[in-house]
């Protein structure tokens, strides 16, 4: 997807464009592609990851190795699962600087190779998150990362007290931003060329979570606090992300969620949202936002994401979304999460990609709030949801595409046995709103180096040439569409003209 294809032999629907039209498509000569794919209609931009399921999630605890076999039995019990999520705190993958401990991760990825290999139909897939914030090594600050020291804002039935943290600071921090680019690249280069993982999940600057943290109440602001300069630290985080994953062709994730104030007082998520924007262009399939707060409040309200409704109000249609679970609604759990089919209406509702379950609704299955149901019902009127389409088959049904943001189709043309000059370059393409195909084009003489290159609105500045090599730059600024390249050909002027 992200090499050179080379493409020797035409599609019978281009040999009919060219009888049709009058209009030769892409002639004797070979096409050269690169992250562009041919298809029925014309020739488009390749289509890029697109990561969706029900995610089974859990987190390796300390002084575990990794998932506790009964936990790794679970997941394994239950054949609608898509992929597993582990979480591990950033102290125990990386206990000294640039030494780390895959055992975690490597332990459930053995688990869902064994799986794939007898479930060929059905494979799985795994997503590994490293946890900042206070999860961060104890050698950090001795490593040159700075830290401060504020209060966790924590509700225990029902009674609010604060808690002391140390974390990282999350903006004029350049030695957390270094560790951040080196564990997201350490991930990357060990599981990189592994197509069972998936999802890189990041982590902010983080405080008890790997989410959003920003002070609230009277808890001590990081020294030399404001709102811009907060905001510019976590879109430097950001950065750090989308260059160790997103621009080497892997998924990433991360969340607006967590400890922070609305955004009707500070607007952290806004300037995050167009910075992804900018990088990657709308819906890429390289980025991911999730909701670590989607399922029911405490009063039984459903919510997307729990005390932060607009940020992903606001990110939806933007960026593409997933979600995970508030609680559980097993072993007293933080919040319990009531009926699953109202929690997977609310997310199909943001077209959500993947949903994460943590792991002790499956320990046993809740069956009682129509935990499979809510995945896997097929619609039908009969059963414990009829008339409900499941968040498996509506993935399904709707078979979303993701195409990349930008490629290339080049191809050279013969002029004749004499230099001509090229007087135009007819083109027959599509090009939905939000996308482009622009133009560029060189010529030479005989085995003589080639010109520079000119664009469409300069080709008279082209010298006449024996050749022409014509380059078409397919490129969106959303992922869920692709402009479609139908046909192109020179026209050279008459010999002698």
């Amino acid at each position: 997807m992200f090499g050179n294809i080379t493409v020797r032999h035409l599609l019978p629907v281009l040999i009919h464009l060219v009888m049709s039209n009058s209009l030769a498509a892409f002639g004797a000569e070979e096409v050269v592609l690169h992250n562009v794919v041919a298809s029925e209609d014309g020739y488009e931009l390749s289509p890029g990851p697109n990561v969706e399921g029900a995610v089974f999630l859990r987190q390796v605890y300390p002084k575990e190795e990794s998932w506790p076999q009964p936990v790794i039995d679970a997941f394994l019990g239950h054949g609608w699962l898509d992929a597993a999520s582990v979480r591990v705190r950033w102290a125990d993958l990386e206990p000294a600087d640039e030494e780390f401990r895959w055992r975690p991760f490597d332990r459930v990825l053995a688990e869902v190779r064994k799986y794939n290999a007898e479930h060929h139909q059905s494979p799985r897939t795994l997503h590994i998150r490293v946890m900042g914030g206070e999860h961060v090594p104890g050698w950090f600050e001795g490593a040159g990362v700075r830290m401060y020291d504020t209060l966790d804002p924590h509700r225990l039935r029902g009674k609010l007290s604060y808690r002391p943290i140390r974390i990282p600071m999350p903006y004029g921090n350049p030695g957390f931003l270094e560790q951040l680019r080196q564990v997201y690249a350490a991930m990357r280069d060990r599981y990189g060329d592994d197509p069972v993982v998936t999802v890189y999940h990041g982590t902010w600057s983080a405080g008890p979570w790997d989410e959003i943290f920003h002070p609230q109440d009277d808890a001590p602001l990081p020294p030399g606090y404001s709102e811009e300069r907060f905001v510019e630290g976590m879109i430097e985080q950001l950065d750090v992300l989308i260059d160790e994953f997103c621009l080497h062709g892997k998924v990433a994730e991360l969340p607006y969620s967590g400890k922070y104030p609305p955004k009707s007082q500070v607007d952290i998520t806004g300037p995050l949202t167009a910075r992804i924007v900018a990088r990657l262009g709308r819906r890429s399939p390289f980025l991911y936002i999730q909701s670590n707060g989607w399922g029911v409040t405490g009063d039984g309200t459903p919510t997307i994401s729990w005390g932060h409704q607009r940020d992903i109000d606001d990110a939806f249609g933007q960026v593409n979304l997933a979600l995970q679970a508030i609680g559980t609604n097993a072993g007293g759990g933080w919040l319990a999460q009531g009926d699953w089919i109202d929690s997977v209406t609310l997310a199909k509702r943001y077209e959500a990609a993947y949903l994460e379950v943590y792991y002790a609704d499956f320990m046993p299955l809740d069956e009682t709030h129509r935990l499979a149901a809510a995945f896997n019902h097929d619609g039908g009127a009969t059963g414990v949801a009829p008339g409900f389409l499941g968040f498996r088959p509506w993935l399904k049904s709707r078979n979303r595409r993701l195409y990349v943001r930008e490629g290339t189709l080049s191809q050279r043309f013969p002029a004749g046995p004499k230099p001509r000059a090229m007087e135009s370059l007819r083109i027959s393409a599509v090009t939905p709103e939000g996308t482009t195909i622009s133009f560029r084009v060189r010529t030479r003489v005989g085995g003589a180096p080639w010109s520079g290159w000119r664009d469409r609105a300069t080709l008279d500045e082209l010298p006449a040439g024996h050749e022409a090599e014509v380059e078409a730059i397919l490129h969106t600024d959303d992922g869920y569409r692709t402009p479609r390249l139908i046909a192109m050909r020179p026209v050279w002027s008459r010999p002698g003209d």
